[in-house]
């Protein structure tokens, strides 16, 4: 069940609905659709508590469509498909993947399972030492679900923020303005090249 924040908005609500649903829409059209701007959209989306309701609505969404897809996996499989067979199977726990790692056992691991009649005795001075070097372990990062959520949530942004410079040269273009050098521009020049681009297009 999905959990709404105290105070929580309609608008909040309706743009996240589009964001879902309608992927490809700019942060302005999302904003335009909800009844708010592109800018408070923006804004919306670097808000933790409304990115939150963002990922649980995402995945209900998600959750609602994945019967459609296992049903159209199995029709595939039946028609043939291996892989398509494979992965109905791994996701009905019906087929289970084996992974044998193969042990190492160190030299002192070795000796506790050998067989004591086939150790002899020597002298110390006769004895020959040799160098171990014990393998490297490469240690592996477990990303929290939080995590995953928050880098999803940040590549989400960075390509709607992509999206919505890219609109907006398409909207300078209709106008015949010059979209000038592409790269990071600063509020206030933004807002007044936003406001120009408004002012022509009222003009057509």
């Amino acid at each position: 069940m999905l959990s709404l924040p105290t105070k929580w908005k309609d608008t909040k609500m309706t743009a996240i609905e589009l964001l879902i649903k309608e992927p490809e829409l700019s942060y302005d059209d999302v904003g335009e659709k909800s009844g708010v701007t592109g800018q408070t959209i923006y804004r919306w989306m670097r808000d933790p508590e409304f990115v939150d309701v963002y990922y649980q609505k995402y995945m209900i969404t998600f959750g609602s469509r994945l019967p459609s897809v296992l049903t159209a996996m199995v029709r595939e499989a039946e028609s043939g498909n291996v892989q398509a067979g494979r992965l109905v199977l791994e996701h009905s726990g019906k087929l289970i993947k084996r992974v044998e790692v193969a042990s190492h056992q160190s030299p002192f691991e070795k000796f506790l399972k050998a067989d004591v009649s086939d150790i002899k005795e020597i002298e110390a001075e006769d004895a020959e030492f040799e160098e171990v070097v014990a393998p490297v372990m490469e240690s592996v990062v477990h990303k929290t679900a939080a995590q995953e959520q928050r880098d999803l949530t940040k590549k989400q942004h960075q390509l709607q923020v992509r999206r919505d410079a890219r609109s907006l040269r398409d909207r300078a273009t209709k106008v015949g303005l010059k979209t000038g050098k592409q790269g990071r521009q600063s509020l206030r020049k933004r807002r007044a090249w936003v406001k120009k681009i408004e002012e022509l297009e009222a003009q057509l």
